[in-house]
C-alpha cells in the first residue's frame, strides 16, 4: 500500500505517515495486442537482487554495514527478499556484492550465487546489473535490496504473463522516488527527474524480463555504459527497453511496501511495514537480533 495513501512512503527526509537512438532493428517494437506471453516454469526464472550499494545515507542507523544486512523484524532485509523469491518458486538467484561483501555473503549463504562488483564506491545499480549478463540465460527478475515489499507484490507480478514492472499509482510526488508515466497500462517513460504533471506512479524496485527483454536489457545497459556515465540507474535501460517491447505495469498501491533509504524509511519499515505486512500474511513476530 502506498505509504503515500497514509503518507509513510520512505523515499526521503520529508517521508511521513500514512535516450539512445537507434537504426532499424529487427526487434523492434510492438504493441502489446501484438505480443505474445507465454508464461515459463518458475523454477527457470532467474533473479538478480542488486545489493553493491553502501547506503550512506543509512550508515548511522546500521553501524556502517550493508544496506541489505540491516534488520527489519529480527531479520536482514535482504533475508525478506531471498524468502520472497523461494516462496514464489524462484530459486536461480544471484546477488551483486559490492561494500561489504564479506558479510553479505555470510548473511546470505548457499542460497543465492554472488557477482561482485569491485568498482562499487563508482558506479550504479546498471553497472551491477550489467556485470550479471553472462550469468543470466533466460527470464529473469530485477530487484532492488533496499525494498521489503508484501508477497503479493512479486505474486502479482508474476501472475501477469509477460514483461511487466511493479509500481505505486498512489506514490511518486517526492525528489528521490523513481517517476512512471504510462500509456495505458504499458510503461512510457521512468526517471527520477519526470515531471510531476507527467508522473502516474511510482516504480517499486521488483521487474520482470521474459528470455528476450532480458536480452534487450543487457544490450541497452551495455550501450548506455558505453556511451555515458557508470553512476546511471536501472531505470534508464528499462526505458530503452520500453522502446521495444511493452512493459505492462502492475499497480500494488493496495499492497505494503516500503523503499529504505534513510534512517526514518527503516524506522518506518519495522515499526509500522514490516508489522502489517506481518500480519496480513499471518506471521508470528520474530525474535529481534542484536542488530536492531
Amino acid at each position: 500500500m502506498s505509504i503515500e495513501r497514509m503518507t509513510i512512503h520512505g523515499s526521503g527526509p520529508a517521508s511521513s505517515v500514512s535516450a539512445n537512438q537507434h537504426q532499424s532493428d529487427p526487434e523492434a517494437r510492438i504493441t502489446p495486442r501484438d505480443y505474445s506471453h507465454p508464461r515459463v516454469d518458475l523454477a527457470t526464472i532467474q533473479a538478480v537482487i542488486l545489493a553493491a550499494g553502501r547506503g550512506s545515507r543509512l550508515k548511522t542507523a546500521i553501524d556502517n554495514g550493508p544496506k541489505c544486512l540491516a534488520n527489519v523484524g529480527g531479520r536482514p532485509l535482504i533475508d525478506h527478499q531471498l524468502s520472497l523469491l523461494a516462496q514464489a518458486g524462484i530459486r536461480r538467484v544471484a546477488v551483486v556484492t559490492g561494500y561489504g561483501a564479506s558479510a553479505v555473503r555470510a548473511a546470505v549463504g548457499d542460497r543465492a550465487e554472488f557477482i561482485h562488483n569491485r568498482a562499487w564506491a563508482k558506479t550504479n545499480s546498471l553497472y551491477s546489473l550489467q556485470l550479471g549478463r553472462e550469468w543470466v540465460t533466460g527470464s529473469l527478475v530485477v530487484m532492488n535490496c533496499d525494498v521489503l515489499p508484501h508477497p503479493g507484490v512479486l505474486r502479482r507480478l508474476l501472475e501477469w504473463p509477460g514483461n511487466a514492472f511493479a509500481y505505486d499509482s498512489s506514490s511518486g510526488t517526492e525528489d528521490e522516488h523513481m517517476k512512471v508515466e504510462l500509456e495505458g497500462e504499458y510503461l512510457n517513460a521512468i526517471s527520477k527527474q519526470l515531471a510531476c504533471e507527467r508522473c502516474q506512479g511510482e516504480n517499486v524496485g521488483i521487474l520482470y524480463f521474459e528470455k528476450r527483454a532480458a536480452r534487450l536489457l543487457f544490450r541497452e545497459a551495455e550501450a548506455l555504459l558505453s556511451a555515458r556515465s557508470k553512476r546511471m540507474w536501472v531505470a534508464a535501460a528499462v526505458q530503452e527497453v520500453a522502446r521495444y517491447i511493452p512493459l505492462r505495469a502492475i499497480d500494488v498501491a493496495d499492497l505494503w511496501w516500503i523503499e529504505i533509504d534513510f534512517p526514518q524509511d527503516l524506522q518506518l519499515a519495522r515499526s509500522v511495514i514490516w508489522p502489517r505486512i506481518r500480519s496480513s500474511i499471518g506471521l508470528a513476530p520474530a525474535i529481534a537480533t542484536a542488530r536492531n
